[in-house]
């Protein structure tokens, strides 16, 4: 690869990422008018779509933020597709191991220490979504099976029944503003990385925080509210009244 090819990529991912972020917020307004109606079967497949939705725009987003002109040279960048092979999670640390280098080492501990928040970050909030997606797209929508295909797996059938629309958002909350700090960290380790460092863990932190106090109980009563205050249900049930 080249600089020429890694730019064609960089933009090739900036128009995929785009378009996958309005499909995301279409079948969001799906969903959420399912909700409305008690459509539950509804919204257990919308909610799935979902997911693979979810899925498919991490990865893409993976990619957009690693191409990322004036970030990673292309010995780097190597390095990071390569870890990539072994999951998700394994590329974004190398892609930090590797931004982390270019930060200025007079800074006294906060190279250390700004890997270290980082690469927790990821642990526990970036997981393998190939595994998930997988999953879903082979036809494993309610039951998952091992790698072997001669098992149930445990472990994803119950993250695959957990999935909820509140928590897909919280994905993606956190994962947009981790990508975008770790895009600032490739592309300006020395100024906008170090200035923006701190507003970001603090809005990842809210966010976060957020999100776990979120529940689905609480997103239809949200919605719910909004329509008894804007009449919706009625404009909905009148089409007259909307036009």
């Amino acid at each position: 690869m080249d600089n020429v090819k890694k730019l064609a990529i960089y933009q090739a991912q900036v128009k995929n990422v785009r378009s996958l972020q309005i499909a995301l917020r279409q079948i969001n307004r799906l969903i959420n008018a399912s909700l409305r109606s008690n459509n539950t079967t509804q919204v257990e497949h919308l909610t799935k779509i979902y997911a693979l939705m979810f899925c498919t725009w991490a990865e893409a987003n993976f990619l957009k933020v690693v191409h990322t002109p004036h970030g990673l040279e292309l010995d780097e960048l190597e390095q990071v597709i390569a870890s990539k092979r072994n999951n998700i999670v394994s590329g974004w640390k190398k892609a930090i191991e590797l931004g982390i280098r270019h930060l200025d080492a007079s800074r006294g501990n906060f190279r250390p220490n700004a890997r270290k928040k980082l690469e927790e970050l990821v642990d526990s909030h970036v997981f393998d979504p190939s595994v998930l997606r997988n999953k879903l797209a082979h036809g494993q929508w309610v039951i998952a099976l091992n790698r072997n295909n001669d098992a149930v797996n445990s472990e994803l059938t119950a993250m695959i029944g957990a999935i909820d629309i509140v928590r897909i958002m919280g994905w993606l909350e956190v994962h947009r503003l981790l990508a975008e700090l770790v895009e600032t960290l490739l592309e300006s380790p020395k100024k906008a990385f170090i200035r923006d460092w701190y507003q970001y863990v603090v809005k990842l932190g809210d966010k976060m925080e957020s999100a776990e106090l979120r529940t689905l109980a609480n997103h239809i009563a949200i919605l719910r509210a909004k329509d008894a205050r804007t009449g919706a249900v009625t404009k909905r049930r009148n089409p007259i009244l909307s036009a």
